[in-house]
């Protein structure tokens, strides 16, 4: 079986010939940081080849293609152009790197025991509505996003067996609200401001569906995946009230994300971090098809349970702990890890592992290399 059918078949709810596997399919979520993946092809004894940094703010590159074969990885991600308007340059005083991305959002980076850059200014945040007209938003049809783009994606999907996975070109509706706005002042906005929160979100979803309204009749026939993300949930619970979301994010979410699946036949995959056993029932009322990271050690995700109440609708992608296990556990806990979620979520299909989010700077080799071992292992069915 290849790798597009055994992905296909587990999203399906079918049993393939063994659980598929994932590393850095999404890019930005179950990737790799730069350290991690230069000391993990040192280890493999893997020379030459360059290296594409993927995402700057995060410091993650794109596997070598040895690793992902030697790994046995069914999956392979497909990024969003960059816009013709807008460059990344990487700026630098004495002690810090700074970019500025295409929605003005700027971050920074230390240069001594940094590993990513962090956010520090929000474009948005001395707007009022008076003022918001002045903002320039990107351009979701500018040329730029498109060019090349269905050469590349054809090429993929007729010279390999990977399943295709398409990324969003940035976070989603709730959490670019926030990197715009900033954090504080979006929370008092939803419950003090409610029209002006509404107003940005819903610039949010124009983006999005004019994004996905020129994106998709070029890619939509060839990628088996795509990509949405808006992070719900922090270590202990929801980031915000379920009733306030559902009043205030949901209908914006189920309105791009139907925009999706009237234009393809790919499952449609949502990223949303910790704590959100709360919202599952909604997410899968809005159309989504798979759920990831499964932050196993956030409140509430508990594997077994998420499949006995959801895995009839609901596929998951993830759940390999990067959180103590990955970077702190040892290779015999690794591989107990991966079992054990293989045990909890595997059963009739319905699961691609993965690490729960990207694989951090302070992850072993021995500890990468335990989750494929260990995929292969214990990844056949039954489970």
């Amino acid at each position: 079986m290849i790798s597009r059918e055994r992905v296909l078949k587990a999203l399906n709810h079918e049993e393939p010939d063994r659980v598929p596997v994932d590393l850095a399919g999404s890019l930005t979520n179950a990737g790799i940081a730069q350290k991690a993946h230069s000391e993990l092809k040192d280890y493999l004894g893997l020379k030459g080849n360059e290296v594409e940094v993927i995402d700057v703010m995060q410091q993650l590159v794109r596997p070598d293609k040895r690793i992902l074969k030697k790994f046995g990885v069914d999956v392979y991600g497909i990024g969003a152009k960059p816009p013709k308007s807008w460059k990344l340059v990487i700026e630098e005083d004495k002690d810090n790197y700074y970019y500025t991305d295409e929605w003005g959002i700027r971050y920074r980076m230390p240069k001594k025991y940094g590993y990513y850059f962090d956010m520090i200014e929000n474009p948005l945040a001395n707007s009022d509505m008076k003022s918001l007209k002045d903002y320039q938003w990107p351009d979701p049809h500018d040329p730029g996003r498109t060019e090349g783009l269905e050469e590349e994606v054809r090429n993929l999907y007729e010279n390999t067996d990977y399943a295709l996975f398409l990324n969003a070109p940035t976070s989603g509706i709730f959490e670019k609200s926030f990197a715009l706005r900033g954090f504080e002042n979006f929370y008092m906005d939803l419950v003090k401001n409610p029209e002006f929160a509404k107003v940005i979100m819903d610039k949010m979803v124009e983006f999005y569906l004019s994004y996905w309204e020129e994106i998709l009749p070029r890619v939509g026939r060839y990628v088996q995946i795509i990509k949405m993300g808006d992070d719900l949930g922090g270590q202990s619970g929801p980031l915000i009230n379920p009733e306030l979301y559902r009043k205030m994010v949901k209908p914006r979410q189920k309105k791009v994300f139907s925009c999706i699946k009237e234009r393809t036949n790919a499952k449609l995959y949502l990223h949303s971090c910790g704590a959100i056993y709360e919202f599952i029932p909604d997410i899968i009322e809005c159309g989504v098809d798979i759920l990831n990271p499964v932050q196993v050690s956030a409140k509430g995700m508990d594997t077994k349970r998420l499949k006995q109440e959801f895995g009839d609708r609901l596929s998951f992608w993830g759940a390999i702990d990067t959180q103590r296990i990955l970077p702190f556990g040892t290779p015999g806990e690794v591989e107990e890890e991966v079992k054990r979620r293989i045990y909890d979520l595997a059963s009739g299909g319905g699961y691609v592992l993965a690490p729960v989010h990207n694989i951090q700077a302070n992850t072993s080799p021995e500890n990468i290399v335990a989750i494929f071992e260990a995929a292969k292992k214990y990844g056949k069915y039954p489970n």
